[in-house]
């Protein structure tokens, strides 16, 4: 038999091998390669956007029979998968943006399928105004701007998020400390945007003058009492929101405390000891 390969049109030869819940599969593109019998099966490709080139790396990969029963999973670029002739679901996951789709494999036949995420890349910086001590280590929370639903969270500022195009509130919280601050920025297909998030908030460095072998628990509390951190070691740096705080130093059974203030751009050293 001789081999063929057909780019299909969208439209009823499109929906002979693919359907969806939705009008956008008529944008994703299929080919079919006829085979001999037993080399059924799919190959899978994704794009960022119509117009984008193949995604290389970092897609995960899920294809389960129409029950539900999974018969593969990779992360890679593609997947090439032999299938007898049937019914699956394929799911295509780079970072939080997902396609899912409903392919149908006929009789000596193997599908070239290739997704179309609409989905974009979001590179977070956060800094601290007015001070030139160490960059902002943050916890980063992604929240769609219409819903308010969490889409992603990272726990460092620089990487890039993958996300469905839209809009989107993006919170940067301090690792240790209650630093915050939100912005909102939005995601186009096949393009990396870049958020710049300013916390205006100061540095507490607290440090125990006294035995380098001792055992220090931190706690830390602002004005109206609610914990702030809780960390142990002979110091610990935290990042606060201006105002007033108490810093409490347990060693052993003695209990150590100081009460600071903090203001925007500033470092200050709270020093405890025996």
């Amino acid at each position: 038999m001789t081999t063929a390969r057909h780019w299909l049109a969208a439209g009823l030869a499109l929906a002979a091998v693919l359907w969806t819940e939705d009008a956008r599969a008529a944008s994703h593109p299929v080919a079919i390669e006829v085979v001999k019998p037993g080399r059924e099966g799919l190959e899978l490709t994704a794009r960022l956007s119509p117009d984008g080139g193949v995604i290389a790396s970092g897609l995960s990969w899920r294809v389960a029979t129409a029950d539900g029963r999974p018969v593969h999973e990779s992360q890679a670029g593609s997947a090439d998968v032999s299938l007898a002739p049937g019914d699956y679901v394929v799911e295509a996951a780079y970072g939080a943006a997902r396609e899912r789709r409903s392919v149908s494999l006929p009789p000596g036949v193997r599908l070239m399928v290739s997704f179309i995420l609409e989905a974009g890349g979001l590179r977070v910086d956060a800094a601290l105004a007015e001070a030139d001590f160490p960059a902002v280590r943050p916890h980063l929370r992604v929240f769609a701007r219409a819903s308010g639903r969490l889409v992603a969270a990272e726990y460092a500022s620089g990487g890039i998020i993958h996300l469905p195009a839209g809009r989107y509130l993006v919170e940067s919280r301090a690792a240790v400390g209650n630093a915050a601050a939100t912005a909102e920025v939005e995601v186009k297909p096949g393009r990396l945007s870049t958020l710049a998030i300013t916390h205006k908030a100061g540095l507490a460095r607290l440090a125990f003058v006294g035995s380098a072998a001792a055992e220090v628990m931190w706690d830390v509390e602002d004005a109206q009492g609610r914990p702030v951190a809780r960390e142990t070691g002979l110091s610990a740096n935290l990042l606060l929101t201006p105002g007033t705080y108490t810093a409490r130093a347990a060693v052993g059974d003695e209990l150590l405390t100081a009460t600071f203030r903090i203001a925007p751009g500033e470092a200050r050293d709270i020093m405890l000891g025996n």
